[in-house]
């Protein structure tokens, strides 16, 4: 009887941890979304998330039936508006609802730029979005200064260590660092002869003017500009005038976010390579060297 009893035991043990693994292994989420765990996963927003608009304007994000689900995801993710910001927040809630813990990676965060507050009517807007994702877990890239740069980040030497691998900078070229706010980050990673470039941004107006390489005769060598955005591409520009009043030689562009809503026609003639990153699945302006942002989330140590 005893042997019975303990046979019964042991098998009702066996249907239990069974259960337990089978249940460990695959949970419901919800009616739709099933999790299968698994390693970390990359991934971009669009491949996991649908965004409509309403008819009266209002927008709405859902969850895609993906493939295979995953206990933490990284989640690339291009933002440049409190839309954008918007979406992401939702987003964030939808995957914390369904058990799923994220990192969103948004290399070029909205409103860097725009880092104080130039009149007591300026909306200074950055400072509104630092506040909205405070609660996220993100990680940015190449921050526009410091006040973006709280966030945690990327440095812009991970950047140059990316360029470098693909063989996008040049051997032995002179280092031309594009105006005084961006010294800081030069100094970090810039290796061999290095030359200070100047210029003038009148804030009211947003206007360059007075450009200055700090240089006799650069002797036909090669220069690199790296920077961590071009947007219209007036600073490099200018710049590219004065490297060539300079005697320099080939010219290299090399930005982290490459924006270029200005187009590259112009910044074509005036570089003989323009090098930066891009999104999943994003455009590519034809002329442009292109590395995924992927590369950077991986090459880069967190500050």
């Amino acid at each position: 009887m005893l042997l019975v009893i303990l046979t019964i035991l042991h098998f009702i043990y066996i249907v239990n941890v069974t259960r337990q693994k089978h249940m460990a292994t695959i949970t419901t989420l919800g009616p739709r979304i099933g999790r299968i765990e698994t390693a970390n996963t990359y991934t971009a927003f669009s491949e996991m998330f649908e965004c409509r608009r309403y008819p009266a304007g209002e927008s709405h994000i859902e969850l895609m039936l993906p493939t295979q689900q995953v206990e933490h995801l990284t989640i690339e993710a291009a933002i440049v508006d409190f839309d954008g910001l918007g979406n992401m927040l939702t987003a964030d809630r939808i995957l914390r609802r369904n058990g799923i813990r994220a990192q969103w990676f948004v290399p070029y965060f909205p409103f860097a730029r725009h880092d104080r507050r130039n009149h007591i009517g300026d909306g200074f807007e950055l400072g509104v979005a630092l506040d909205l994702v405070k609660d996220l877990d993100i990680v940015i890239a190449d921050p526009h200064s410091d006040v973006a740069g709280q966030l945690p980040h990327i440095p812009q030497s991970a950047s140059v260590e990316c360029f470098r691998d693909a063989g996008l900078l040049p051997d032995h070229a002179v280092i031309v660092i594009p105006d005084a706010g961006a010294i800081k980050k030069a100094h970090e990673w810039a290796t061999g002869p290095v030359v200070q470039a100047l210029k003038h941004r009148d804030t009211a107006t947003g206007r360059l003017s007075g450009f200055e390489v700090l240089a006799d005769d650069l002797a036909g060598a090669p220069c690199v500009i790296v920077d961590d955005i071009c947007d219209g591409g007036g600073t490099f520009l200018g710049l590219a005038v004065e490297l060539a009043n300079k005697n320099a030689g080939p010219l290299t562009l090399a930005v982290t976010h490459g924006l270029f809503t200005k187009g590259i026609d112009a910044l074509s003639e005036a570089f003989d390579r323009i090098a930066t990153f891009g999104f999943s699945g994003g455009p590519r302006v034809h002329g442009v060297d292109y590395l995924p942002f992927k590369n950077l989330y991986n090459k880069g140590a967190r500050r």
